[in-house]
């Protein structure tokens, strides 16, 4: 498999790097060895940093732009193993879709030659899904593979792939070049629960690599040696003494051997806990491989090379430009129709080329739906085999061509997509191709779910972005990919296809994404220009919500900082574990139903695995890790979500429940201690939220300063995407706007709620001003739970008294959202913040001049806002 340009560069960078860390390590190398021949004991200097500060001095590292606009190198993240010996950490950044796994297994090549150089020994290759794991499992074990093939050449043709159970001896290691794929979950479970991890076990498969128990001195030693090896004392072997043994675990095998480890897909890593658990491993090196790294709270990587979306887009590597379709009014079924129509528009010119090229390509059409459970199918949501029998049903779709992909349904298995027999056009999923998944043939992308299609968006669009074969057709409607939805607000739709493209590390090709059908259209800087005469001059700022650090200096509010580190998290407990109740168990079995559809050469056989399987061992125990990664997005660290998860377990245990009932219904179980502990941080989340503003550790106000970090200024140009035929909003007749504080607003930016509430304030007289807030690049909220608060509409009034100015912040909600829990947050957070904002005191230019100014805040409901929006603007 040959390497793209962009590929060959970041090896080139990643040798000159790599050159120059080996020669920092062997002058501190001689440097310990010379101290020694005098007698002398010392550490020796840190020659990670060393080699890291003179790349950076030679303009040799990727600079990152501060908030100042000015270019930095970051500072090195040193990193020590168990020994307290420098590792050198390093990042290769390069966005999804551009071969992350090619690059990491070119690259062992070069770490081989450059840094170890030796074939042989352990590599340890980290991956971080259930998905992922399969998919490069399935390419390294494939001889004719690309990824294979560079591993043989790495190994000089001696490689041994390994899982963590199997076994191995010194003797491969040293003959051989051992790769072993391994998920970064297996450190969740602590060593001490009733599940402890095999990782840390007492094991007979590695007899090789340590000293007969019996054989004291050579414990001894070998304890010396390496003092981070776990230990059993003699007594717990039924041996007289006090003495101890090194422990015969895996754990212990990567400790001895110092493994080269490669972190594949590094930004769907834990964050700091996953470094700190494989620097454990006593690694030599650590490589990672990330889309987007450094993406929290806090920088974790140290960045050698950056490869943008356009190096893709150059090789041709991805479908662009993204095409989003969204119709108005239309319900799910039509948005599906016009989705099959597209594909079977694409087929037709697949198999144009076919006949000009030979070029086999077969689009497939990705639909996201609500529900995939056997027993969520009801009448308010759009199930999987709702689609699927709509498809069939009502748009010629043929069963054999239609899979399921959920966590309990796997209809696709181990079928080869791209295969010409493969009969599959559709594929039905909620979020299980969300990551792990490659199948360049996906061309279109029908988001069924309404009320969650940004976030549907945001999470798949890189499914449908990877261009066959890596290379362009020269056909303008298979060179690019389709996304379609309904209901939607455009802009809103278009938003959330951009943070799809910047999550998949391709964020700079953000004005690629065109709306409208076949309508032209592109993103552009639009000039928010003044309308008039009376709003020349205006600038508006508006307040932020602050924090104080410890010397009350402020800065903006951040929710993991401020909030989660505050949360006590071993105060947390699964609220039902002492009256939740298991279903019966159900028979568990690994074998599935064959799909059998016919072909020209006869029936051909499609299997899938249907059994809810992804939370067992191979022996049929319940895995905590793979639970426990199901409340990450709840509980953040790993460790606290494994003891809920054990103690919860444990309690039901005790209280007759049979590992059967659990393993049958262990993802409904999961989904309640998720809910619960929702609901439990929420409420320590509010409770610290407003104590630290009683307190003024948090305030919001507005400060005396054009700072942005404290006060955010309304912008004068937005990035809109305008299609040719989209249309200015206009007053009830046609009349231009005249309130309205800029030149410019589409309709697209508005929904029907919206857009009326727009004509109600343009035709107030006590309205001064109004403006249209751009969700998620004007001014935002942030309040005690994660997500930011985007309100729809600032007014400005007329004063009511001189020096004094007036706002109101008004957010609308259709009926279908009263009462549901985003709503009754963001009605708490507007009434504590206007209470807030009353009592707080401001001054200077910020307030145009005014001495006093009134900020309220509003929820207009679809059904009474006429009735309601008067008070708010009293």
């Amino acid at each position: 498999m040959k390497l793209k340009d962009y590929q060959q560069a970041v090896l080139d960078k990643l040798e000159r790097v790599l050159t120059r860390f080996a020669a920092e390590r062997t002058e501190a190398d001689e440097f310990i060895a010379f101290q020694r021949s005098k007698g002398k004991t010392v550490a020796g200097p840190d020659w990670c940093l060393a080699a890291w500060n003179a790349l950076a001095e030679d303009g040799k590292l990727p600079a990152v732009r501060q908030d100042d606009d000015t270019l930095v190198t970051p500072g090195y993240i040193a990193r020590a193993d168990g020994l307290g010996r420098p590792i050198p950490n390093l990042c290769v950044k390069v966005p999804t879709g551009g071969g992350k796994t090619l690059l990491g297994c070119a690259a062992l090549e070069t770490l081989l030659t450059l840094y170890t150089k030796q074939q042989t020994g352990l590599v340890l290759w980290v991956i971080p899904t259930d998905a992922i794991f399969r998919q490069t499992w399935k390419a390294f074990a494939n001889r004719e593979s690309g990824y294979r093939q560079r591993l043989e050449r790495a190994s000089g043709g001696k490689i041994k792939l390994l899982r963590k159970d199997d076994a191995f001896t010194r003797e491969d290691t040293e003959t051989h070049l051992c790769v072993m794929l391994i998920m970064l979950q297996a450190g969740a479970i602590r060593e001490d629960s009733k599940d402890k991890r095999k990782l840390f076990q007492d094991s007979g498969r590695y007899p090789s690599f340590f000293p007969e128990v019996d054989d004291g001195p050579r414990n001894k030693a070998m304890l010396e040696a390496v003092p981070n090896l776990d230990r059993v004392t003699m007594d717990e072997n039924d041996f007289r003494g006090d003495q101890v043994i090194v422990r015969q675990s895996l754990n212990n095998v990567f400790r001895l051997l110092r493994p080269l480890v490669v972190m594949d897909e590094g930004h769907k890593a834990y964050g700091k806990a996953s470094f700190d658990f494989l620097t454990g491993f006593n690694p030599s090196f650590i490589l990672e491989l990330s889309a987007t790294p450094n993406g929290g709270k806090e920088r974790l990587s140290n960045v050698v090379v950056n490869v943008t979306g356009t190096a893709l887009q150059q090789e041709e590597m991805i479908k662009l430009p993204i095409r989003l379709i969204n119709d108005e009014g239309a319900d799910w079924k039509y948005t599906l129709g016009a989705a099959v129509a597209k594909l079977d528009e694409l087929q037709k010119a697949a198999r144009r080329l076919r006949g000009e090229t030979d070029r086999h390509i077969r689009p497939i059409l990705l639909v996201r739906v609500e529900r995939t459970g056997k027993d969520q199918r009801d009448k308010t949501t759009i199930h999987a085999e709702d689609a699927r029998e709509y498809l069939v049903a009502k748009l010629g779709a043929k069963p054999e061509e239609i899979r399921v992909k959920s966590s309990e349904t796997d209809e696709i298995g181990d079928e080869d997509l791209l295969a010409e027999p493969c009969p599959v056009r559709f594929i039905v999923t909620k979020d299980a191709l969300r990551e792990g998944w490659d199948c360049p043939f996906a061309y279109v992308l029908a988001v069924l779910s309404k009320t969650t299609a940004r976030t549907a968006i945001t999470q798949m669009i890189g499914r449908v972005l990877r261009q066959p074969e890596a290379r362009r057709t020269g056909v303008a409607a298979l060179d690019q990919c389709y996304v379609f939805t309904f209901d939607q607000d455009v802009s809103d739709a278009v938003t959330g296809v951009q943070e799809g493209l910047q999550d998949e590390g391709i964020g700079d090709l953000a004005d690629q994404v065109q709306t409208g059908g076949d309508a032209k259209s592109a993103a552009r800087n639009e000039k928010r220009i003044h309308q008039a005469k009376k709003f020349s001059g205006v600038r508006v700022f508006l307040p932020r919500v602050l924090a104080k650090d410890a010397k009350d200096a402020l800065r903006p509010f951040d929710y993991d900082r401020d909030l989660l580190s505050r949360v006590d998290w071993e105060a947390l407990h699964f609220g039902a574990r002492a009256t939740y109740t298991l279903g019966e168990a159900e028979t568990y079995s690994r074998t599935v139903t064959a799909i059998s559809v016919e072909t020209e050469e006869g029936a051909t056989k499609f299997t899938g695995k249907t059994a809810a399987a992804q939370a067992l061992a191979a022996d049929g125990e319940l895995e905590l890790a793979a639970l426990t990664r199901l409340l990450g997005d709840v509980v953040p660290n790993p460790w606290q979500a494994a003891r809920i998860l054990e103690e919860t377990v444990t309690a039901l245990r005790e209280r007759g429940a049979a590992d059967t009932q659990l393993q049958t219904h262990r993802l409904a179980l999961a989904q309640a201690i998720r809910t619960d502990l929702r609901e439990q941080v929420n409420a320590a989340t509010e409770a610290i939220f407003r104590d630290l503003m009683k307190q003024g550790k948090i305030t919001f106000r507005l400060e005396t300063t054009n700072d942005p970090k404290l006060n955010w200024k309304l912008a004068e140009t937005l990035t809109l995407n305008v299609a040719s035929n989209d249309h200015t909003l206009q007053r009830k007749g046609g009349l231009e706007l005249e309130r309205h504080l800029f030149e410019v607003i589409y309709q697209k930016q508005l929904n029907g709620l919206e857009q009326n509430l727009a004509w109600y304030l343009d035709a107030d007289k006590a309205v001064k001003w109004w403006h249209r807030i751009a969700v998620r690049q004007d001014w935002h909220l942030q309040g005690w739970q994660r997500q930011k608060v985007y309100p729809d509409f600032l007014v400005c009034l007329e004063q009511a008294a001189a020096g004094e100015m007036r706002f109101a912040v008004l957010e609308t909600k259709g009926m279908h959202l009263k009462g549901n829990d985003d709503t009754d947050y963001k009605k708490k957070l507007f009434d504590l913040l206007t209470a807030h904002a009353a009592s707080a005191v401001s001054a200077g230019e910020l307030k145009l001049g005014l001495k006093k100014s009134q900020l309220k805040f509003e929820l207009l409901l679809e059904n009474d806002w006429q009735q309601t929006v008067p008070a708010a603007l009293s």
